[in-house]
């Protein structure tokens, strides 16, 4: 499984919810993948679901024409591509999801774990098209499982990480376009992932020299940091419409960046 954060913080895994054997544990810990890179797509919807009505219009954009070469790149778009997912889902826009799931396979296709995502493509569009958005939530489930499956396989560590680094951005950027739309205190404290926050900044500072120096991740260290500091100083008090603001400006950039070649 993959992602979001990934979305907004969701800390619970779906193969940990299958109660895997203790060796297998052991192995997903060892790959990095874990409660914070492949979090649980049940509460991803859990915490969209608290914040509608989301303002779709507002927060959506077309999906890419193509992608960056750059590997790692391909990583954080197909994860953003699973939070768009969510956003379709919550939504309920019918006409989103046959091509979203074209799009996840070609971006799988880069990634090398294409087949994991075709077997599922189908039936994204099927249910779609019949407005099962209670099945077509558990079919997405089943696909970031399936893909999480996938890079244990590839014993691809770094990808598990980036994958959900581009989920938890865009989820970012979508929950806090929804508080900003309709702010509460309440609603914002969505928004506070102190540890998340903590978790991916950190995770953008180990990797490759090669990698770490191209501008994407240069300005993925910078953004993730004002991010880090919005919420420091709001500390334990509830966030104010500003820094919601600071925080959805600084998400989009930062998702905008990702989509982008050096």
């Amino acid at each position: 499984m993959l992602l979001l954060a990934v979305l907004l913080g969701y800390v619970n895994t779906t193969l940990a919810q299958e109660q895997p054997g203790a060796g297998e544990g052991y192995e997903r810990e060892e790959l990095g993948v874990n409660r914070y890179t492949a979090p649980s797509i049940e509460g991803v919807f859990e915490r969209l679901d608290k914040l509608k009505p989301l303002p779709f219009e507002k927060v959506w954009r077309e999906f890419p024409a193509a992608s960056p070469a750059r590997r790692e790149q391909k990583g954080m778009i197909f994860g953003g591509l699973i939070a768009d997912g969510f956003l379709i889902v919550e939504a309920e826009k019918q006409n989103r999801v046959d091509e979203l799931g074209r799009i996840l396979i070609r971006e799988a296709r880069g990634l090398g774990v294409a087949d994991r995502v075709m077997r599922h493509s189908a039936s994204l569009t099927e249910l779609g098209r019949n407005n099962d958005w209670l099945a077509v939530r558990k079919e997405l489930i089943a696909t970031q499982a399936d893909v999480e499956r996938a890079l244990v396989d590839l014993r691809d560590q770094k990808m598990a990480h980036l994958i959900s680094l581009g989920g938890w951005l865009r989820g970012l950027e979508i929950s806090a376009a929804a508080v900003d739309a309709e702010f509460s205190p309440g609603r914002a404290r969505v928004l506070m992932q102190p540890d998340l926050v903590d978790y991916f900044g950190e995770e953008v500072t180990t990797l490759p020299p090669a990698i770490a120096h191209a501008a994407v991740f240069e300005k993925l260290r910078t953004g993730i940091e004002v991010i880090r500091s919005t919420l420091d100083k709001a500390g334990r008090a509830d966030l104010r419409p500003a820094e919601v603001q600071t925080i959805l400006v600084q998400a989009r950039e930062l998702n905008l960046a990702i989509r982008k070649a050096d």
